[in-house]
């Protein structure tokens, strides 16, 4: 796997050659599998004393909002539009809204039907929790209809960057093995270039948002929420901002830690390098060259460096209980250049003596 590099030694410093320029551009066909990037504009910044006043929430807004807007009435049906999709995930469709940039729809995958949906059915209830104070995507209302047959639709906080990486290829197949609608093939070229993409967000990102970013993880853990590391899509990057957001998340018991090894398993989407760098047969599709299998080489040791230079700076530590962290993060090649060593257990020996696990 690693031919292509086996002049590189442990004595001196890594050193990896440059990956020609994709013309800056994201693939087109995958353009929808991002939160659209704007500025973020916090729920405190946009209550008015008038109408919300000073102990108002996220939920209290939208439901203003939606009321001053006659929502449910006159915007809903016209919110699930093709143009207004933003992405998908394993079991879930989001949707922008017009004219309320803090706020995004989510809905079941396959399972809406915006042409016969009775929408007059339909009323907001809030269910955002009040602890979390950060913006992790999370829902903070509903709009539930009257018909349990109907599907439920969340109101979700809006993040800001473009999705990480690939999501994995459970998500884009079926059980059956077909292509999910919408979907791009698992190996296609524009994914082979969202990855690379994302590879180079991350490395250039400032060590201040590795250092943010396990401040965020600190919250969830107060708070008790656990974050979905199985799909690297849950990491969004903020280039703008120099920030990496985190949405996904599900309600857990308050003090739950969540697994810092796996999610830097999901950060380096450290499952797709393999399929990044293998033997292109297809003449139609462009192939990639080595020095841009290097340079995902080379970003993701830097991910790594940085990711792990954050959790020293805030006294964390990986778990010895993560499994993706421990049988696929650690045996990578990029990780066995970063500890200088390709032995598993000398690895494990490694980040003990760095206060690392």
């Amino acid at each position: 796997m690693i031919g292509f590099i086996n002049n590189i030694g442990f004595k001196s410093p890594v050193n990896f050659t440059g990956t020609k320029k994709q013309n800056g551009k994201k693939p087109a066909s995958l353009e929808n599998d991002c939160f659209i990037k704007s500025k973020e504009i916090k729920c405190e910044e946009i209550r008015s004393e008038e109408k919300s006043g000073p102990g108002s929430s996220c939920a209290d807004d939208f439901i203003q909002w939606a009321e001053d807007t006659d929502f449910i009435n006159s915007g809903l049906k016209d919110a699930f539009d093709h143009e207004k999709f933003i992405g998908r995930g394993f079991n879930h469709c989001v949707f922008k809204i017009s004219d309320n940039d803090n706020f995004v729809l989510r809905i079941p995958r396959g399972h809406f039907n915006k042409s016969k949906t009775d929408y007059s059915r339909y009323t907001i209830e809030d269910v955002e929790d009040r602890e979390l104070k950060g913006n992790f995507g999370q829902r903070v209302a509903v709009i539930k209809p009257d018909d349990n047959l109907e599907p439920q639709i969340d109101v979700l906080r809006k993040q800001n960057g473009i999705s990480n990486g690939n999501p994995p290829s459970s998500a884009i197949y079926t059980e059956t093995g077909e292509l999910r609608e919408g979907e791009t093939p698992y190996e296609s070229y524009e994914r082979k270039l969202h990855y690379a993409q994302s590879l180079q967000i991350l490395a250039n990102l400032p060590q201040s948002a590795y250092d943010d970013l396990m401040d965020k993880f600190s919250e969830l853990d107060d708070v008790g929420y656990k974050f979905d590391y199985y799909n690297p899509n849950n990491f969004l990057l903020d280039e703008e901002n120099g920030q990496i957001e985190i949405i996904d998340t599900d309600k857990m018991s308050k003090g739950h830690s969540n697994d810092l090894g796996n999610a830097l398993w999901a950060l380096t989407n450290i499952s797709y390098l393999s399929t990044y760098t293998a033997t292109n047969y297809d003449p139609n599709v462009p192939d990639i060259t080595t020095d841009e299998k290097n340079k995902a080489y080379e970003n993701t040791i830097r991910i790594i460096e940085k990711y792990t230079n954050a959790m020293k700076n805030s006294g964390k530590k990986f778990s010895r209980d993560g499994y993706e962290f421990l049988i696929h993060l650690v045996p990578s090649a990029p990780m066995s250049f970063f500890l200088k060593d390709f032995n598993q257990d000398e690895k494990i020996k490694k980040l003990t003596e760095m206060g690392l696990l």
